[in-house]
């Protein structure tokens, strides 16, 4: 406390997280001494075990997760210095904020793109080999037979070169914010914030950027390369906002409010992984229909470069992830505009209009993703650079837009009881395939990108919250069992808790087979042959839960079917967590709590989405659905464990 007036506060922290985790067989190099297939695993045990082997439309066999194993060991380091002062009607806010990340992994990951094998190396097996040219769409019978003939449509691995790659960021931001009470019923609250975010490091010099014209990596900080890489950064981040509350009557509330956030996504994370820190190989087929290699030939060997003055060569098989020469940073807008009434009896009731727009959604585009019909052959780098690997921006992709009618309604506590109801009527448009900031456009092809815009996966039209607690009425100065005796002890002093979920499925995409679209790092929507598609609510083997018959695979026609992304959704979700609890007083100051909780006590399944490959398909001989698509074969979790079924948890707290 400088003064009256005045008051500073600062905050120092500290944060470190250390992370193992691991697949089985580590220790055993599987697929090349056991299976015998040339160029998988490696001489350092995190390049041991299974590779991975992906057939489409069937559970990977191998290692599931082209993420592990990982080791990570990230400190964290915050600074903060804040100053108020308040002068009459105004109370002014100012300080800053400096944060220090550092990533130190061994992991052999690549970011984005259609690299999906490891350290151990993987396969893909994709139905074009075994299809009939110019013949019904490939299905799972295709794809396992490629398996069967040791054809793989698509093959890589990645070689990490240290032992451990690093990563160093900076991110600062600075405010100045003044709360001015206007008037006795109206408060105003605006200010401007600025950050900067400059490019991030590794731990002895700079990071890597690819050049587009040349097929060079640049190593930044290594011979003539400047450790910034020569990228621009944006440092014009200012963002202003402006708040308001107005006291229409003692129990009439409106309020306002405008922002604009920077976007904070960190560069660290899309370029973490990168030539020459980490090869990148992705063997792909020349068309859809064929091949790109064999089983028994195994994956081409793979060597570390050479850094010597800095640029270095990238072979035409390894993918890479750059910025261009100036990176703008994405920003989020937000306003909103609420009424609150207090009504008798301690409810209070409210009504918001909410809104965000995320104008330049950061994602990856593949400049060197094939176009429709194209193959192989038609990936624009193909014939400059004989590349045939995912060459990716970091970029921003587009604007992600939501929009929601917020109404609650709360009962403050008040003779053992409270209640929070809240529901959600919204709509959340974006770039399918790129929900938050590092994914990829569904659609790579520039001549078709506008196809992408859709609802986002997470959209979720309505969404019903309910949670309340309430003091059983039991025992001393309740209504009933408040006399003497055993029963009033025992029966007093419990208190009830409850969460009610309902809120709609999310949605998903009908796909077909993409052999005849032909184009490489993009996905084949299929063709919606009714107007209406109807939702049969049909669960399990057998069962549809969407009528198949509205789609229908493209067959031998190069171009995206008419169905759009995210045009069906799944199953809607209803959950009922129950709790119960009391205190019980051993002595005067110790205390012990017993808790009882039920988490989905109803025991409700929370079906995930169905498969939706249409070219799946199987008929019976009458025509009708057999199986295939459209069936549900499990389940969501809520992060309790990886479990949805009913699950009972007790629990003692002392208290002294």
């Amino acid at each position: 406390v400088a003064s009256a007036r005045l008051v500073l506060d600062a905050y120092f922290g500290w944060t470190l997280m250390d992370t193992s985790a691991e697949q089985p067989l580590l220790d055993r190099q599987v697929g090349l001494e056991e299976l015998g297939i040339p160029g998988t695993n490696g001489p350092r045990r995190f390049e041991g075990g299974w590779p991975r082997f992906s057939i489409s439309n069937y559970t990977n066999m191998g290692i599931n997760e082209d993420y592990m194993p990982y080791y990570r060991h990230d400190p964290q380091y915050q600074y903060v210095v804040n100053a108020s002062w308040s002068r009459g009607n105004h109370n002014l806010r100012f300080g800053g904020e400096v944060y220090r990340q550092m990533l130190n992994h061994t992991q052999p990951e690549f970011s984005a793109g259609g690299v999906s094998n490891g350290a151990q190396g993987g396969f893909t097996f994709a139905g074009g080999p075994t299809q009939v040219r110019g013949g019904p769409s490939s299905n799972q019978f295709n794809t396992f037979a490629t398996f069967l003939l040791g054809i793989y449509t698509g093959g890589g691995k990645i070689l990490q070169v240290p032992d451990v790659y690093t990563t160093r960021t900076w991110l600062h931001s600075y405010y100045l914010r003044d709360r001015w009470n206007v008037t006795r019923n109206l408060t105003l609250s605006y200010g401007l914030r600025y950050e900067y975010l400059p490019m991030p490091t590794r731990e002895d010099r700079g990071m890597e950027r690819y050049d587009f014209s040349n097929n060079k990596m640049m190593v930044c900080g290594v011979g003539v390369v400047p450790k910034d890489c020569g990228v621009e950064m944006d440092q014009k981040n200012f963002a202003p906002r402006l708040g308001l509350a107005y006291r229409v009557t003692d129990r009439f509330v409106i309020r306002a409010g405008y922002g604009i956030t920077n976007d904070p996504f960190n560069l660290a994370r899309p370029l973490r992984t990168n030539h020459p820190i980490l090869l990148a190989m992705i063997v792909p087929a020349p068309i859809s229909l064929q091949w790109a290699g064999l089983l028994k030939d195994g994956l081409p060997p793979m060597t570390a470069p050479d850094l010597g003055n800095g640029i270095v060569d990238v072979p035409g098989n390894i993918a890479v992830n750059s910025l261009g020469d100036r990176f703008p940073r994405g920003y989020i807008q937000s306003w909103n505009l609420t009424l609150e009434r207090q009504l008798a009896r301690r409810w209070v009731v409210g009504a918001a209009y909410v809104a965000t727009r995320s104008v330049r959604q950061l994602g990856f585009l593949d400049l060197n993703a094939g176009r429709v019909g194209g193959g192989t052959a038609s990936r624009p780098y193909l014939s400059r650079f004989q590349r045939t690997a995912e060459t990716q921006l970091v970029t921003p992709l587009g604007t992600g837009k939501y929009d929601a009618l917020q109404v609650q309604a709360v009962h403050s506590f008040a003779k053992g009881f409270q209640l929070r109801a809240a529901y959600t009527f919204s709509k959340a448009l974006g770039i399918a395939g790129n929900d938050n900031s590092d994914g990829s456009p569904r659609i790579q092809d520039p001549d078709y990108y506008s196809l992408n815009r859709a609802v986002t996966s997470y959209h979720r039209p309505h969404n019903l919250q309910l949670s309340g607690i309430y003091q059983l009425p039991f025992g001393k100065r309740r209504r009933w069992l408040n006399g003497g005796g055993l029963a009033p002890k025992l029966a007093g002093g419990w208190q009830m808790n409850a969460l009610f979920s309902a809120y709609s499925g999310s949605p998903f995409t009908v796909t077909a087979s993409g052999t005849s679209l032909n184009a490489p790092g993009s996905t084949q929507r299929a063709d919606q042959v009714k107007p209406e598609v109807k939702i049969l609510g049909g669960t399990g083997p057998g069962q549809a839960w969407f009528d198949p018959f509205a789609f229908a695979p493209v067959i031998a026609e190069a171009r995206f079917g008419t169905a759009g992304f995210n045009t069906v959704h799944g199953p809607g979700t209803v959950n009922l967590d129950v709790g119960f609890f009391r205190e019980f007083r051993v002595r005067e100051r110790y205390r012990v709590q017993f808790r009882a909780e039920s988490f989905n006590v109803t025991n409700s399944p929370h079906f995930a989405n169905p498969s939706a490959n249409i070219s799946n398909l199987q008929l019976n001989p009458d025509g009708s659905f057999r199986r295939g698509v459209a069936e549900i074969s499990g389940t969501r979790t809520f992060g309790r464990e990886g479990l949805d079924h009913r699950v009972f948890r007790f629990g003692l707290r002392g208290n002294f």
